[in-house]
């Protein structure tokens, strides 16, 4: 019985930093925003060592009961298998277990298994860029995608429609004892930083480098690569100073590995967002029986207890596009920002 559990990740990370010569393999996966303020306020994901002790087995995922009155809502073409795309490996959201192997696992994987049991369908896990699953996304060639995804409005604009699951935001990550002194945003100026291309964190830098022009600070050189891994290398070769990615992300690398940390600004996560399921804005059918499937795991707690086993935090309702709006009561100067979920 393999047990998906966030400590369940160990022996994997051995195994990919022998294969790869770097560091844990991870992806930066949000969504776009304008501004490069934060608010300390905002929910950082747990880090590994303040977990739960909860687990998540088979055995609690054959305790999900299937909901047939959810499953005959989906469209006819989706009642059997439905195809989920996801940017793997992207611990502790996605990975495969073993690294050589292709076998998914991880809190995205768990939770779409639970979902797909909910609603009496199989869940297969493909990998895809997380650039080119966007488009698969929007282009509806590929109903449903999992990747740390964010929310936002600009995504919602271009055709994806989401449930929200959970909360994230960028870090910084550097190499380990910090050599180039990277204390916050503002120290990355005139320095050279990479990031995966696609991402929240691409168009965050971007945002940066315009602060920092009208300041009259030294820009950055934004280094912008296909993949989390091409991104730990640069920093590891003296590249790029830093690496951004998702706050999460940035934590089980710096946990796992001894090449690399996370700038501990209190300012962080940046740019506090929503985690959402991502599906065509079209497929209403499919996006309302996801909804409806992750009520029903939170209704009976089989949500938090995932939640818990991987260290995320947990949501208070399963929502439809609620993201844009957690964002901005979340960013600074907000008035009277919403309670953490």
């Amino acid at each position: 019985m393999r047990v998906n559990s966030r400590w369940g990740l160990l022996a994997g990370v051995a195994a990919l930093i022998a294969l790869t010569a770097l560091a844990l393999a991870v992806a930066g996966c949000g969504s776009s925003s304008s501004s490069s303020s934060s608010t300390s306020a905002t929910p950082a994901p747990s880090s590994s060592s303040s977990a739960a002790a909860a687990t998540w087995t088979s055995a609690d995922l054959a305790s999900v009961t299937t909901d047939p009155s959810i499953h005959t809502t989906l469209p006819t073409s989706l009642q059997s298998t439905i195809k989920c795309i996801s940017d793997i490996p992207y611990p502790p959201w996605e990975y495969f277990d073993p690294p050589t192997s292709n076998n998914p696992a991880g809190f995205d994987y768990d939770l779409s298994q639970a979902l797909a049991k909910k609603m009496g369908v199989t869940i297969t896990f493909t990998k895809k860029p997380f650039d080119a699953a966007l488009l698969a996304i929007v282009g509806n060639t590929v109903p449903m995608m999992m990747s740390g995804m964010y929310d936002s409005a600009e995504r919602q604009k271009s055709g994806i429609g989401f449930v929200d699951y959970t909360t994230d935001g960028t870090a910084i990550l550097t190499l380990k004892g910090n050599p180039n002194g990277i204390t916050n945003l503002d120290s990355l100026a005139g320095k050279a930083v990479t990031c995966e291309r696609g991402t929240t964190q691409q168009a965050f830098l971007t945002s940066l480098n315009q602060q920092f022009q009208s300041q009259g600070k030294a820009q950055m050189s934004i280094i912008v690569v296909t993949s989390q891994p091409d991104a730990l290398l640069k920093v590891q070769g003296n590249t790029a100073v830093a690496d951004l990615t998702d706050y999460s992300t940035a934590l089980d690398v710096a946990q796992k590995t001894p090449a690399f940390e996370v700038v501990p600004d209190p300012a962080a996560p940046y740019d506090p967002q929503m985690d959402g399921i991502g599906t065509n804005h079209a497929n209403t059918q499919l996006l309302s029986a996801i909804q409806k499937a992750l009520q029903s795991l939170m209704d009976a707690g089989q949500y938090q207890q995932l939640c818990a086993a991987w260290g995320f935090k947990t949501l208070p309702s399963a929502t439809i596009n609620a993201g844009p709006a957690y964002a901005a009561s979340h960013a600074i100067g907000a008035a009277s920002p919403s309670p953490s979920p």
